[in-house]
């Protein structure tokens, strides 16, 4: 299980006080992102920004309707193998090969839908970010590394709001 904390703070100071005390905590910085309405800021600061995997829905959609697709390359693919509209048997490899077509179709238009929106994971965050505050993430992988993240954040930051996601993952 893959555990996710966020903290939203005010200032980029905040964010450098928390990414200073979870690297004395021996959490790696690899571990934080950040996220602020203005991502060029923290670029600039040596900061990790989000990326356009982790501020969209690209994997979420992506993934998803790959899965439809293969299925709907499954079905078309059987359905070809019936009816043999060509006169040739397509067998196995046409339905492989099927499968593949529309799974691939599918991540396409997954994600192209997916890109044009906000990870749902983020959009209770939205407004703070527009009011100009950073949302701080760090991805754990043990309830233990969760515990010490907000035993050092804790106490290291003025949070105006701090939230978990016990069951986080990235894919889904």
């Amino acid at each position: 299980m893959m555990y996710r904390v966020y903290y939203v703070v005010r200032t980029i100071d905040q964010v450098q006080i928390a990414l200073d005390r979870l690297q004395e905590a021996d959490i790696g910085t690899n571990r934080v992102h950040v996220m602020a309405n203005n991502n060029a800021e923290l670029t600039s600061r040596g900061i990790q920004a989000t990326t356009p995997w982790e501020d969209t829905n690209i994997m979420n959609t992506g993934f998803f309707w790959a899965f439809v697709g293969a299925i709907i390359g499954l079905l078309v693919g059987w359905a070809l193998t019936g009816i043999d509209p060509w006169g040739v048997d397509i067998g196995f490899i046409g339905v492989v090969l099927s499968v593949l077509f529309f799974g691939a179709h599918g991540a396409w238009a997954g994600g192209i839908r997916g890109i044009s929106h906000t990870n749902y994971h983020l959009k209770p965050y939205l407004q703070d970010l527009k009011r100009g505050c950073y949302l701080i993430m760090v991805d754990v992988d043990f309830k233990e590394e969760h515990d010490r993240v907000h035993h050092v954040l804790d106490h290291a930051l003025k949070a105006d709001r701090q939230d978990d996601d016990t069951h986080y993952n990235p894919m889904l």
